[in-house]
């Protein structure tokens, strides 16, 4: 925890900071990172209020740490932006833990902000950095990698290009469905067949309605309400450069209903609303 502070603390991360205006020159993972701080402030808030102080360390320290190793393998951190978030996320995390380790955290503070730990004020939630829509994209982005590595682990492949594929527009359709008459399989089959186009589809909807209903029994409704206005394709375009630097590879991402696709190996048609189908070669 030191070491890391006291790079941010440096000369050089400090004029790569200034001059940055937060509404224009933060990126998609900036704010990500952001708004997991101020679940954290809350968090840890209510459990001190609640006398938990192990539940609040551990928010503080460990449970923050997970989005920093995150933040750290997904952004760039040479960005002045990068520099501007991670010494505000330091500067609100030394006041978090002041009372856990008092005398790290006052040195630290002071050394970065001119006064101790113990005379900032407790962060407050801001509620302009709050974003469920940008936690949602980045967790797309965070299981798109996620499932890209469990293919190359179990293929052991030395990949030269990655295909994504988003699912076609009848998919979203079925899955907007889905979501507005709820989990009952007959229910919705009832509403999606309505349709003469998903009706031609048969088998093929059934099969799909079944995946649907499970995904959506898996979410809360803010995450539902949130992917409902999520263009999954341009979530996925976002991170095409890190995906290229994480893998070492072309990464591509296609529309499964798209006039110019590519699909060796015919699996776009594999694809389901935010779970979208990978081809490696």
């Amino acid at each position: 925890f030191w070491n890391p502070a006291q790079e941010l603390i440096d000369d050089e991360a400090a004029a790569a900071a200034d001059g940055v205006d937060p509404d224009s020159d933060l990126e998609h993972i900036d704010r990500w990172l952001l708004s997991k701080l101020q679940t954290t402030i809350a968090d840890v808030t209510a459990a001190l209020d609640n006398a938990e102080t192990r539940t609040a360390s551990q928010a503080a320290f460990y449970g923050f740490e997970e989005h920093l190793k995150w933040y750290r393998r997904r952004a760039d951190l040479g960005r002045n932006g990068a520099q501007w978030t991670l010494r505000h996320v330091l500067e609100t995390r030394l006041r978090l833990l002041a009372p856990f380790i008092p005398f790290m955290t006052n040195e630290l503070h002071e050394q970065l902000t001119g006064t101790p730990a113990e005379d900032a004020p407790w962060p407050e939630v801001d509620e302009g950095w709050q974003s469920p829509r940008t936690e949602t994209e980045e967790r797309q982005i965070e299981r798109l990698a996620d499932d890209i590595q469990d293919i190359l682990n179990v293929t052991e492949q030395d990949p030269e290009t990655i295909r994504v594929y988003v699912a076609a527009d009848w998919k979203q359709s079925v899955f907007e469905t889905v979501r507005e008459t709820g989990t009952n399989v007959g229910n919705v089959m009832s509403e999606v067949m309505q349709d003469p186009d998903l009706r031609e589809r048969g088998n093929e909807v059934n099969q799909l309605v079944q995946d649907l209903v499970d995904l959506v029994r898996s979410l809360d409704d803010e995450t539902l309400t949130v992917l409902d206005e999520i263009d999954e394709g341009s979530t996925y375009e976002t991170a095409v450069e890190f995906l290229e630097r994480e893998y070492d590879a072309t990464v591509e991402v296609y529309a499964e209903d798209g006039e110019e696709i590519d699909d060796p190996e015919d699996r776009a048609s594999k694809a389901v609303p935010f779970r979208p189908a990978i081809h490696i070669e």
